[in-house]
């Protein structure tokens, strides 16, 4: 079954009030504001400044660091081997 454009901009709008409405209401805001308070406790780590500084004694995120940094090492191989 195909969709119009007017109907999927008419969807888009319809979803976008929606969402507006929900964020808007108390309950949105309830939910955006534990977010932001899990985002700022003070009993977790603060995601923003342990990006990119692992810490050298937490193994599960120094192997995930390796890992991204061997994808762009074998992807530069893979192309300079065409």
């Amino acid at each position: 079954m195909e969709m119009k454009k007017g109907s999927v901009r008419t969807a888009a709008i319809v979803g976008a009030g929606i969402g507006s409405l929900f964020i808007f209401s108390p309950m949105g805001k309830d939910i955006i504001n534990r977010i932001k308070t899990m985002f700022q406790s003070s009993n977790q780590e603060n995601l923003l400044v342990k990006a990119g500084n692992p810490d050298p004694e937490d193994i599960g995120d120094n192997n995930m660091v390796n890992e991204g940094a061997m994808y762009s090492v074998n992807y530069y191989n893979k192309n300079m081997d065409k």
